[in-house]
């Protein structure tokens, strides 16, 4: 398969994704997802990856989450098949039976952040923002990651209750990071992390990874994953006055009109 919108590329035992779309900020788009799903079959299936690199095009962004530039008017059951679709594609990484790392550059936001943090490890450069702001258009996180990563965290109830975003080096205090390193050096640190992982034979890092896993499904993560996926289709497809008011300036005057209503307001104070 010829991809347009992800970069694909093996090397020894590693194999690298990067989010092609730097125009847009590598915003999810459904083609890239549809790609991104492909390539991840691909790798699942491979004997010869150990483990998997996931970044951005561009310094300016990892990925700003999904593509809002072409959001629509949806029925319910458009809805339910829509999340269902972004949340599997997503789900994927953690299925993935190799580690994957994220090489996060710039903004992960939304599903962006969603992405880089279901992933097992991830490098950050300093220029990385992660924020989940899905709140301020009625909408909720594709995944409820943060409790699983750090426990009653009060700062991260805060982020989720506001949409605002933490740097880099705040998100590795909270564990969320595994390092941050300057931009011009992200690639080279990420790729030497990975080729450390790949020194380890793939079949026990392969039961490492599921066990861990297994670890956390048995203390009820996908259960709790499927239990906010409702929550967010439900709240997707609900008639608010104020919701339809935000999402009528999406509809009808685009992205950049849209974000200066749901987050001017937060920059003020």
């Amino acid at each position: 398969m010829d991809y347009e919108n992800i970069l694909y590329e093996k090397k020894d035992k590693v194999a690298k994704i990067t989010l092609n779309r730097p125009e847009k900020l590598n915003a999810l788009s459904q083609d890239l997802l549809a790609e991104f799903r492909h390539v991840l079959d691909t790798i699942d299936d491979s004997e010869d990856v150990t483990v998997v690199l996931i970044t951005g095009a561009g310094g300016r962004a990892f990925s700003t989450g999904f593509d809002l530039g072409k959001a629509t008017r949806r029925s319910d059951d458009e809805w339910w098949r829509r999340v269902k679709l972004n949340f599997d594609s997503l789900m994927r990484v953690w299925d993935l039976r190799q580690p994957v790392i994220a090489a996060v550059n710039g903004y992960a936001v939304a599903a962006g952040c969603n992405l880089a943090f279901i992933c097992d490890m991830c490098v950050a450069a300093d220029n990385a923002m992660f924020g989940e702001p899905e709140i301020r258009h009625f909408a909720l996180a594709p995944f409820m990651l943060f409790p699983w990563v750090t426990g009653f965290n009060k700062k991260l109830h805060e982020l989720y209750y506001t949409g605002d975003s933490i740097d880099a080096l705040e998100a590795e205090r909270f564990g969320l990071v595994n390092k941050v390193v300057p931009l011009d050096k992200l690639q080279e640190e990420a790729e030497a992390l990975a080729q450390r992982v790949a020194m380890v034979h793939s079949f026990p890092l392969q039961l490492t990874k599921r066990s861990i896993k297994k670890s956390y499904e048995i203390m009820g993560f996908k259960d709790a994953q499927d239990y906010h996926r409702s929550l967010d289709t439900y709240l997707l497809s609900a008639q608010l006055p104020e919701k339809d008011a935000i999402m009528n300036v999406l509809y009808s005057q685009g992205l950049r009109a849209f974000l200066e209503v749901r987050d001017g307001p937060f920059a003020k104070r």
